[in-house]
């Protein structure tokens, strides 16, 4: 089940890119970026499905043990 939500989030990121991508090309900049913050949000609920994204991120945030 997880991984369906995570494929789905991955699908609807992919989606996202490529409208920006079009909008860029279009000169739709203040849409660009609309769109790319959205694409952020697919992107960070696809890592929310993968347990070893969720670690990698906890470290990256210093959460995981001290230096």
């Amino acid at each position: 089940m997880m991984d369906d939500r995570r494929d789905v989030a991955l699908a609807i990121k992919s989606c996202l890119d490529s409208l920006m991508d079009d909008a860029t090309k279009c000169d739709l900049d203040d849409l660009a970026r609309f769109i790319s913050l959205a694409a952020m949000a697919a992107e960070e609920a696809a890592m929310t499905f993968d347990p070893k994204a969720m670690q990698l991120k906890a470290l990256m945030a210093g959460g995981a043990g001290h230096c």
